[in-house]
């Protein structure tokens, strides 16, 4: 018969799980079984320490009794830190706080560097001397201990010693004896490998240097360089001379060769010389190693790409920190990617940089501060420069890929144009070619858009004109108010305001405005709503259909690309 449930019961005893020691020792073997990923676990913690500078000392591997320290000048830890988080198995704090004091993007995320200590060793010292106090703490861990069984873990005690230090001294020595694994010449060069990997691919301001100290591999020994850079797919540089002819270098990863491309930049231009450079990685490990290209460890990679993407600027060699941080689109790279995601790179795909001088660039200010440069013509010019740039890369990278022809125009286009030679000779719905603020983007879209048209394709001439005119009062409001991004960027979802939200915002501002410009939005104002109403129509309502390109007329297209191609130009002078 089943089992009844009692309906009393009385309380004899009070009863905790209890852990076995040896399970120390299973998590440290099956966290970083590799001895040369336990050293790198170390020097992750050390990163996420603030530390700028690491020493791995290697001592008596051929002779004697080997040992490894690992030295930083980080933050440290006090007894606190120690008893509470590194002491304490599975903690969550990693998982809580994902940046530094300084704001880095920590490498370590699941507290498995005390781990690794017992993987490497039988006796691990620390001596810590946290920032700002004036007693550092000595503690030694004998891993022998937790082997065992019969012993709780509890039970298992391990003295703190304090001793008095300076209050300027940080940072955190780990002194490794006993060694459990033994070390070749080739475990030696394989933890270098990994070392210039971790390495961010710039000095910054927050730098992070790593030393190898090892008399017996003298030829490992010394200053680690990133080879980050050296793994991008893509790499790409735009020079522009003081004449404003542009240069373009385009290579890809395992070939020699480079793509190269000129065009002109505007001739009004004030910024002076520029140079951009641009990396380009995959963030999809499969996908690199398509190209041949092997990431030996794919969160530290996409670790650097989110704290290291972006474009930065650098005077004079030296990094103005107000641009270029990871959530600072200062350089509207989300707006290039939204018009053409496939082929243009999000800010997390890249890293860049613009060089700029004092003396070749003086109209490019710094404001008091010297982190920022003031927002006057020569800022937007480089701004412009910078997204032709971006333009041109994309449209190479589109061409290697597959992802569009390699005529500057699309062949479907092409095809329709000659038809129309045959069949019409209706003029085209927009003619301001030289007039759009980005000549690879706006041009291409106007091409579209009067192929459609003059191919009496209404409701695709509609969409494409909608595409356009979004775009152009994007561009107003994002120059007009380059740090209020609220006004034309959703920074939540990473989007661009919608159009019915932008047409709200300009005519919410329009007193900011100078008379003749606030004029010209007035007549915008005028103009959208018609134009706005019937382009959702047809893109939303499957019923809704125009049947004659001659029906776009009272939509007034024309119009209001003209207005809204001069209120830029105004806004940007």
């Amino acid at each position: 018969m089943p089992l009844i449930p009692p309906s009393e019961s009385t309380v004899v005893d009070e009863v905790n799980f209890s852990v076995d020691p040896s399970l120390v020792r299973k998590l440290g073997t099956e966290s970083v079984s590799d001895k040369v990923l336990s050293v790198i676990e170390l020097v992750k913690n050390s990163y996420d320490a603030d530390a700028t500078e690491v020493n791995i000392e290697l001592h008596n591997f051929r002779t004697g009794e080997p040992s490894i320290r690992v030295i930083d000048n980080g933050s440290g830890m006090d007894i606190d830190d120690l008893v509470g988080k590194w002491m304490r198995i599975a903690t969550s704090w990693k998982k809580t706080s994902r940046t530094t004091k300084n704001g880095r993007k920590m490498l370590g995320l699941k507290g498995i560097g005390r781990f690794a200590v017992e993987n490497l060793s039988s006796i691990t010292k620390i001596y810590s001397y946290p920032e700002g106090k004036d007693q550092g703490i000595k503690i030694e861990f004998n891993w022998d201990l937790y082997k065992n069984p019969n012993v709780d873990i509890n039970s298992i005690k391990t003295n703190i010693e304090q001793f008095r230090k300076s209050n300027d001294d940080k940072g955190t020595i780990i002194e490794l004896k006993k060694l459990n694994h033994h070390w070749e010449e080739s475990d030696v060069y394989k933890l270098r490998q990994y070392l210039r990997s971790l390495l961010p691919p710039y000095d910054d301001g927050s730098s992070f240097k790593v030393k190898l100290r090892t008399e017996e591999f003298s030829d490992l020994a010394g200053e680690i360089n990133s080879d980050f850079l050296s793994k991008a797919l893509y790499t790409f540089t735009s020079e522009l001379d003081r004449r404003g002819n542009i240069e373009y270098s385009f290579t890809k990863y395992g070939i020699a060769e480079s793509i190269e491309k000129s065009s002109k930049f505007k001739s009004d231009f004030k910024c002076g010389p520029l140079k951009l450079y641009l990396y380009f990685y995959y963030k999809q490990k499969k996908r690199m190693e398509n190209y041949g290209i092997n990431i030996d460890d794919m969160k530290v990679y996409t670790n650097i790409l989110d704290s290291y993407g972006n474009i930065k600027i650098y005077r004079d060699g030296i990094r103005l920190s107000g641009f270029g941080n990871p959530d600072d689109d200062w350089a509207g790279l989300d707006t290039l990617s939204r018009d053409d995601p496939s082929v243009v790179p999000a800010r997390d795909n890249i890293i860049s940089s613009i060089h700029i001088s004092t003396e070749n660039n003086p109209d490019l200010t710094d404001t008091t501060t010297r982190e920022n440069i003031i927002k006057n013509k020569s800022f937007m010019d480089m701004l412009d420069f910078i997204k032709d740039s971006i333009s041109v890369f994309s449209q190479i990278r589109a061409e290697l890929e597959g992802k569009r022809g390699k005529v500057s125009t699309p062949r479907y286009i092409e095809k329709v144009r000659d038809a129309l030679k045959k069949r019409s000779k209706k003029a085209p719905l927009l003619d301001y070619t030289d007039k759009y603020p980005y000549k690879t983007f706006y041009p291409k879209l106007e091409d579209e858009i009067n192929a459609c048209y003059k191919s009496n394709l209404p409701n695709a001439t509609l969409i494409l004109s909608r595409k356009l005119i979004e775009n152009l009062l994007y561009n107003i409001l994002e120059r007009k108010y380059p740090r209020q991004p609220d006004l034309w960027y959703d920074t939540r979802y990473r989007r661009t305001l919608d159009f019915f939200k932008l047409i709200v915002n300009i005519d919410i501002k329009k007193d900011d405005f100078p008379a003749d410009q606030r004029d010209l939005i007035v007549k915008l104002l005028g103009l959208f709503p018609d134009f706005r109403r019937e382009a959702n129509s047809t893109t939303h309502k499957i019923i809704d259909y125009i049947n004659d390109s001659d029906d776009l007329d009272n939509l007034k297209i024309t119009d209001i690309v003209e207005l809204e191609l001069e209120l830029f130009r105004k806004v940007t002078t």
